[in-house]
């Protein structure tokens, strides 16, 4: 089992580990920091990706803001789970 909060963001075939910072309140939004080094993706608000979590839960997820300094910190709003 992968460790908890540990997540794999599938961003237009690509897949990049990250990690949930923290669930915000409960509107289904959440902050998400992804090591997008090296993998030449960019996520920017409107975004819209899958979210799969340490337990193999998949979700749809977009991306409504940049939440830190590093590209990779992100406010992201739950939209449904994934097929």
């Amino acid at each position: 089992m992968a460790e908890f909060n540990s997540v794999i963001a599938y961003i237009d075939g690509t897949s990049v580990p990250g990690r949930i910072a923290a669930l915000e309140g409960g509107r289904g939004m959440m902050r998400v920091a992804l090591d997008l080094d090296g993998t030449g993706v960019i996520a920017t608000p409107g975004t819209e990706l899958v979210l799969e979590m340490h337990d193999g839960a998949k979700f749809r997820v977009t991306v409504t803001e940049q939440a830190g300094d590093d590209a990779g910190d992100l406010r992201m709003k739950l939209l449904g789970k994934a097929g």
